[in-house]
């Protein structure tokens, strides 16, 4: 004779209750950024659309200097522009190749630090386009989604997805990875309310030297 397995609701609600509070406990936080050690060279490749250009592939090598007198990460593109970072995390500035500014931001564009699953933020911005001396302020609205395995040609990390959007006409997703000390993978789209015009932008890491073991 067979006898039919049944579960009290009660149980079940104990047990998925269990199950959440396991899942919550293995979601790290992130408590500070660390940037890809000097010398560190990323490869990305980036398949784009309308207003972002042509496809390209690029490296970015680390290195320190400077903005505004306030000491700084450096990431120096093979197409000839770096990005100047807050040493905590967050884009400065975008320099030609030059060394002159072609877009700032005031504060730095950044993440939520500390990082964790279900954290978000609002922060307003100011961006400088320095070619024309125009300023076009918007407000930056993101959450962290989740914690997850992500891969890419550069291999399998785990990274923070996190979801973006602004009152400009950006609509984007992060992947981010405290192992990498940057970004693995981004989706991109602008539409057609943006300064720049519509477009769509997906990148992802294809190679890193010198950089800290994946996670």
């Amino acid at each position: 004779m067979m006898t039919a397995l049944r579960t009290h609701p009660a149980a079940g609600v104990a047990a998925l209750a269990v199950l959440l509070a396991a899942c919550a406990a293995s979601t790290p936080t992130w408590e500070r950024f660390d940037p890809p050690p000097p010398g560190a060279t990323l490869e990305y490749a980036q398949r784009n659309t309308g207003s972002y250009g042509k496809d390209i592939q690029f490296t970015a090598t680390r290195g320190d200097t400077s903005w505004k007198g306030a000491p700084a990460v450096s990431m120096a593109s093979s197409l000839g522009t770096t990005t100047v970072q807050h040493p905590q995390g967050g884009t400065w500035a975008v320099l030609a190749r030059d060394g002159k500014p072609m877009l700032s931001f005031e504060p730095p564009i950044s993440a939520p630090f500390p990082m964790k699953v279900g954290a978000s933020f609002t922060r307003r911005h100011a961006m400088t386009m320095h070619a024309s001396g125009k300023v076009v302020e918007y407000d930056l609205a993101c959450k962290v989604e989740g914690y997850e395995k992500v891969t890419v040609r550069a291999g399998t990390f785990d990274a923070f997805r996190i979801r973006c959007t602004t009152t400009i006409g950006n609509d984007e997703t992060w992947w981010i990875s405290p192992a990498v000390g940057g970004l693995v993978k981004t989706v991109l789209k602008r539409d057609a309310a943006n300064p720049f015009g519509p477009g769509t932008q997906e990148q992802e890491l294809v190679s890193r030297a010198g950089a800290r073991s994946a996670g």
